[in-house]
C-alpha cells in the first residue's frame, strides 16, 4: 500500500464547533467558537495557542464535481491535513464549520460531505470531504 502523505499545505483554515449554552431568563444561545490547540509556550512558561491550520486544499474538478453536483454538493472538495487531535475528535462528535482561509463569511464557510478519515488510524494524516455550508 502507498504511503499517503500531506504534500500541499499551503491553504489556512479554521474550524469552528457549535456550542449552545443556556442563558437565564433568554433561552437558549448557540455560538461557533473555533478550535484553539496549544503549540508551546513562551519564554515564561505561558501557553501559546493558534486556532489557523494549514492544509492541502483539492477543489473536486471533472466527472467526480459533475456527479456531486448531480447529488446536491455545492463547491465540493478533498481537504488532508497533518493530524491534530483536538480537530479530529470534533469533526467525528460534534457539528464543525470549515472557514476557508479563515474567511468567516458564507462564501467561504463549508461543512463536512463526509465523515473525518484519520489515515489508517495513525495519528498522522486527516483527509475528509467538504461542501459549502448551506444555511437556512
Amino acid at each position: 500500500m502507498a504511503k499517503q502523505t500531506v504534500n500541499e499545505r499551503r491553504t489556512l483554515v479554521k474550524f469552528a464547533v457549535q456550542r449552545t449554552r443556556h442563558i437565564a431568563g433568554k433561552g437558549a444561545a448557540t455560538t461557533w467558537e473555533t478550535i484553539a490547540v496549544n503549540i508551546g509556550e513562551d519564554e515564561s512558561g505561558s501557553p501559546i495557542t493558534t486556532d489557523c491550520f494549514y492544509c492541502e486544499w483539492l477543489n473536486s474538478y471533472g466527472q467526480a464535481a459533475l456527479k456531486q453536483q448531480a447529488d446536491g454538493v455545492i463547491r465540493p472538495a478533498r481537504l488532508r491535513m497533518p493530524y491534530v487531535k483536538a480537530v479530529y475528535d470534533a469533526l467525528i462528535t460534534s457539528d464543525v464549520r470549515i472557514y476557508l482561509y479563515g474567511i468567516q463569511d458564507e462564501a467561504h464557510t463549508f461543512c463536512l460531505a463526509s465523515a473525518a478519515d484519520n489515515y489508517l488510524n495513525q495519528n498522522k494524516m486527516i483527509e475528509m470531504q467538504v461542501k459549502k455550508y448551506e444555511g437556512k
